[in-house]
C-alpha cells in the first residue's frame, strides 16, 4: 500500500512540474509577441516621425519656391511630381517581363502570414495596376482570400476568382498560395484606405471560422509602400493620358502583352 502511495506522489509532483513549465512556456511566449508589437509600435511611431519631417521640409521648399517664381507654379509642381515618380521607382525592385513589360514593386514579404503586394506593370501602350494577394505558411491552407478592416464598421473582401488559387513551395521550406489580380471596384478602395493610414492600425483578417493566427494588424511601412505605389500609377496613368508615355527599353515581342504574369513570377522576385 506505502508503495502504491509513493507512485502517486511522484505521479502527482511530475504533474505539478509539468504544469509549471508548460505555464511558463506559455507565458514566455506571450512575453515575446508582446516585445515584438513594441518593437514594431517603435519603428512605426519614427517612420510616422521621418515622413512628417519630410513632408514639413517639402511644403516649405515649395512654398519658397512658389514666392521666388510666382508665375512658374503648375512648372514646379509638374517637376516635383516628376522627381518623386522617379525617386519612387529608384526604391522599387524593377524586372524585365516578357512582351516588353517592366515589373515594379517593393521587395516581397518572406515571414509566414497573409500580405497584399500591390505593384506595376509598365506595357508599350502605359502602366497597370496589380495585387498580389498571398499566404505564406509552412502547409497550404485552402486560401480563401483576405479581409481588410480599416475599423469596426467596414470591411473590404478581397477573393480570387474560380481556380485562381497558386501554391508554390518555397526555398528553405514551407509554401506560399496566392492570387493576383488587376486592381479596381473594392480592391481600389481597400488600397486607398491603406494608403490614407500611415500609422498602421489596418486590421488584415484570413477570413475563416473561429479566426486565425494569421490575422494581423498592416504595419505603417505596409501602408506607406501602397501609398507609394498609387501615388506612382496615378503619376504614370496621368502621363498616358498627356500622350508622354515612353515604353520601356526592353525586348519586344509581336505577341499581345497577356497582362498578368506567369504563376509563381512574384514568390521568387
Amino acid at each position: 500500500m506505502g508503495k502504491k502511495l509513493s507512485i502517486i506522489k511522484y505521479g502527482f509532483v511530475a504533474a505539478i512540474v509539468l504544469g509549471v513549465a508548460g505555464v511558463g512556456g506559455h507565458f514566455a511566449a506571450m512575453h515575446y509577441q508582446q516585445t515584438m508589437a513594441v518593437v514594431q509600435q517603435k519603428k512605426d511611431a519614427q517612420l510616422a516621425e521621418q515622413k512628417a519631417k519630410r513632408l514639413e521640409r517639402e511644403a516649405r521648399e515649395k512654398e519658397r519656391e512658389a514666392k521666388r517664381h510666382p508665375n512658374k507654379k503648375s512648372a514646379v509642381g509638374d517637376a516635383d511630381a516628376m522627381d518623386d515618380a522617379e525617386t519612387l521607382e529608384q526604391e522599387m525592385v524593377q524586372k524585365n517581363l516578357d512582351y516588353g513589360r517592366v515589373l515594379l514593386s517593393y521587395e516581397p514579404p518572406t515571414d509566414d502570414g497573409i500580405y497584399l503586394v500591390p505593384y506595376i506593370i509598365k506595357g508599350q501602350d502605359g502602366p497597370m495596376l496589380y495585387v498580389s494577394v498571398r499566404h505564406l505558411g509552412q502547409t497550404p491552407q485552402n486560401f480563401p482570400g483576405v479581409d481588410v478592416m480599416p475599423d469596426e464598421n467596414t470591411t473590404y473582401h478581397i477573393r480570387p476568382e474560380a481556380q485562381q488559387v497558386t501554391v508554390t513551395e518555397r526555398e528553405g521550406g514551407g509554401f506560399t498560395e496566392q492570387f493576383d489580380e488587376l486592381v479596381g471596384g473594392e480592391t481600389l478602395k481597400a488600397l486607398r484606405v491603406i494608403g490614407r493610414t500611415d500609422g498602421g492600425g489596418v486590421k488584415i483578417i484570413f477570413p475563416r471560422e473561429g479566426g486565425s493566427n494569421d490575422d494581423r494588424l498592416l504595419t505603417a511601412i505596409e501602408c506607406q509602400q501602397v501609398d507609394h505605389m498609387l501615388k506612382l500609377y496615378q503619376y504614370l496613368q496621368e502621363k498616358k493620358e498627356k500622350g508622354e508615355w515612353q515604353a520601356p527599353a526592353t525586348n519586344t515581342a509581336t505577341k499581345e502583352d497577356t497582362g498578368l504574369p506567369f504563376e509563381g513570377e512574384f514568390t521568387s522576385l
